[in-house]
């Protein structure tokens, strides 16, 4: 399986703004880890609308986290940046021929509960006690404090 870099960069900003959660985290700061700021900021958008981040604008603006990191999980951020791209089947909007005749979709369906089930597990709270341990993943971050 293969995990896009909208959730990989999504998942290290959530984490790296829990690092820090008494201070607002700057748009520029998360960039300046070598991702493109544009992009960043769609991902930041999405987290946003679903509710993961609140933002601010101004001297003082950027981001925080809108609910405790132990109310956060993988599936959380996934479902907020990836949406229903894990699998969608083609057969509604009739471009499949095999509509109704094929196990695909229940197999994938099958799967996506399966993955999304473990994903849920994840806490983001539990995953930065991890990563922490040394603090060497937030040294190769270059925080700007």
């Amino acid at each position: 399986m293969r995990i896009s870099k909208k959730t990989e960069y999504a998942v290290h900003s959530v984490l790296y703004i829990t690092f820090f959660k008494d201070r607002t985290v700057l748009l520029d700061e998360l960039a300046a880890q070598g991702i493109s700021r544009e992009y960043l900021a769609k991902v930041m958008r999405l987290l946003t609308k679903s509710g993961i981040l609140k933002s601010s604008v101004g001297v003082n603006g950027g981001y925080v986290l809108a609910r405790s990191a132990d109310e956060i999980t993988l599936e959380d951020i996934f479902n907020a940046v990836e949406g229903d791209a894990f699998y969608k089947c083609e057969s509604r909007s009739r471009k499949c021929g095999l509509a109704g005749k094929c196990g695909l979709t229940e197999a994938f369906n099958a799967a996506r509960g399966m993955f999304l089930g473990e994903l849920r597990k994840c806490k983001i709270s539990d995953m930065l006690g991890k990563s922490v341990s040394d603090g060497s993943w937030l040294k190769k971050m270059n925080p700007v404090v």
